[in-house]
């Protein structure tokens, strides 16, 4: 019987290959991946899966973008963490928005080791181990 995944990690990016290639630095190290292709398929994903443990959002991400998604993923779970990831500077709104819960900023493009490393960070010791 495998183990546990540390963690759920749902992974937000409109680009396909980039999710693709998310899941799969992040299976082999223990974590369950979900995808999400916009802001609105990470919502549903959250409702349906309460087991999702921190979301990692693409900060551009259309139609309406990481900060729509991320105000409604936090009504609805406001204690997943948040990853948002970004080849620019982040808004000041969704600087706020990482400001006021567990979240923080991933720039791309980002080696395997440091997204492994900021989803520790923001999972703490709650799961990882």
């Amino acid at each position: 019987m495998p183990p546990p995944p540390r963690a759920t990690v749902l992974v937000g990016d409109d680009e396909p290959l980039l999710r693709k290639l998310t899941a799969r630095i992040l299976a082999p190290q223990g974590f369950e991946v979900l995808t999400a292709a916009d802001g609105d398929e990470a919502v549903r994903a959250v409702d349906e899966r309460p087991d999702v443990d921190v979301v990692l959002l693409d900060a551009n991400m259309p139609p309406a973008g990481a900060g729509e998604a991320l105000r409604a993923i936090r009504r609805r779970r406001p204690g997943v963490g948040v990853v948002l990831t970004s080849g620019t500077s982040l808004a000041p709104e969704l600087e706020r928005e990482l400001a006021e819960g567990d979240g923080i900023f991933l720039r791309k493009p980002f080696a395997p080791a440091a997204l492994v490393r900021a989803l520790e960070d923001v999972l703490g010791p709650r799961k990882v181990g």
